[in-house]
């Protein structure tokens, strides 16, 4: 047995990934946030966020636009070097993007909430679902945290910041949806720098939108959680066009969250693209539609709407 297969026993079949194709720097800071001992306890302390960025092996004479992944894992667990996010930083680098794939606070980091951020009203609700409702804010905060980073680093990786992709999977994507749906304060002005002071450290004096989104199976929930705590529609006419992927027996993120923004961005008049996958359930990375992978796919989208 070879020593990668070894490995590969011992440990996972992580461990023996293919090297990515592009120059790739592993774990930069983007931001800290708080983490405590429980939701709402006063212990906070700082944890570093970090993030891995995938960029082409020679220099780019031009600009180049931005990819940013977010993985799922509903949002108690999962990692930003998620195989399939390394294969589609790859083909984004390979076709002149410079790709972030980010982590962000789960449950189990206990982020900051805001003081009056409600409970989660239902009567049904699991232990599990109510503390995914709660990592619902510090996972957006952190999301729009690393966008704003971006932004304050686009000179040093040659960065056309007006054009940002956010690509998402599951709870990724519905993290990908608020940046592209929710107002620039939101997951910001809710809790103050002295109730967090890593805020101040978050390069608040950039944008934290972005241009297009590519939505694997999540949807609106954090729109509606903000719409929740700051009451306002978010849905409007500035909002970031988006592709809907959704497996209509998706027993995870139901096929309804899906129908959901689809009916949002159909009345907004926001352009959308619409992509039912007949009988997939939830996480179908090697769906082909009509021929194309969907980082292909993706990459139409993106090529379409930014005129690229």
């Amino acid at each position: 047995m070879t020593i990668c297969g070894l490995i590969m026993i011992a440990f996972s079949a992580f461990a023996c990934q293919p090297p990515s194709k592009s120059k790739v720097t592993e774990d930069v800071v983007y931001a800290q946030g708080l983490t405590h001992s429980d939701w709402r306890a006063g212990d906070g302390k700082p944890m570093d966020l970090v993030l891995d960025v995938y960029e082409p092996l020679e220099p780019s004479p031009t600009k180049m636009p931005v990819i940013v992944l977010i993985h799922g894992g509903g949002f108690t667990g999962g990692t930003h070097k998620k195989p399939e996010f390394i294969e589609m930083a790859d083909f984004f680098v390979e076709n002149g993007f410079v790709v972030f794939s980010i982590d962000y606070r789960v449950v189990g980091d206990y982020g900051t909430l805001p003081s009056d951020y409600p409970d989660l009203m239902l009567d049904d609700a699991t232990g599990k679902e109510a503390n995914q409702w709660y990592a619902l804010y510090p996972a957006c905060r952190d999301a729009k945290a690393a966008i704003r980073w971006i932004r304050a680093q686009a000179e040093v990786y040659n960065l056309d910041t007006d054009r940002i992709t956010a690509i998402g999977g599951s709870a990724g994507s519905i993290l990908s949806v608020a940046l592209g749906v929710s107002n620039e304060e939101d997951c910001v002005t809710e809790v103050t720098e002295q109730e967090d002071p890593t805020l101040a450290g978050t390069h608040l004096d950039q944008s934290s939108s972005v241009d297009t989104v590519i939505d694997h199976w999540g949807g609106p929930m954090i729109v509606k959680m903000l719409e929740i705590i700051n009451p306002g529609d978010r849905f409007d006419a500035s909002d970031a066009p988006v592709s809907i992927v959704h497996g209509t027996e998706d027993p995870t993120v139901l096929f309804d969250e899906a129908l959901e923004l689809k009916a949002e961005y159909e009345r907004t008049g926001v352009d959308f693209a619409w992509y039912p996958l007949e009988g997939e359930g939830h996480g179908p990375w090697d769906a082909t539609i009509n021929g194309k992978s969907l980082s292909e796919l993706a990459l139409e989208f993106i090529i379409e709407q930014q005129g690229m």
